[in-house]
């Protein structure tokens, strides 16, 4: 007679599981992003060091960061003149009690970068790591 081997666990969760485990663990995680300009007012180039600084900055912070690509947007200066500005787009993922870090650090950037004021947008996704199956479940 055969001997009956033991199941494992199943380790993919039911969608009102997941849901309840996400609510739980990420809900205090939110999305930031900030356009950080590649030029001054006068149209010079920010040097890339300053650039890769704001980087090491964010990720000692947050643990990472995603520059999410370049973007060209315009506003109305204070002056009522028009300012088109080359923008990176970069995305961190941080705790709701890290906001005021952030918009701190933001602040700081936007008077070293001779800025008026410096896009900063806060989502509230839901927002998980996922790391991958364990090989013997990908069958």
């Amino acid at each position: 007679m055969a001997r009956k081997q033991p199941t494992k666990p199943n380790r993919l969760a039911s969608a009102a599981q997941q849901r309840r485990r996400s609510k739980k663990e990420g809900s205090s995680r939110r999305e930031a992003t900030v356009l950080i300009p590649l030029t001054y007012k006068d149209g010079s180039r920010i040097a890339p060091g300053v650039v890769d600084a704001i980087f090491e900055e964010l990720f000692r912070h947050f643990g990472g960061w995603t520059i999410e690509g370049r973007v060209k947007g315009a506003y109305r200066m204070q002056s009522g003149q028009k300012q088109v500005e080359n923008l990176l787009k970069v995305s961190v993922i941080l705790e709701a009690g890290q906001l005021p870090i952030l918009e701190s650090l933001v602040s700081r950037w936007c008077r070293e970068l001779g800025q008026e004021t410096m896009l900063l947008k806060v989502a509230d996704f839901t927002i998980k790591f996922v790391p991958p199956l364990p090989e013997a479940e990908n069958r």
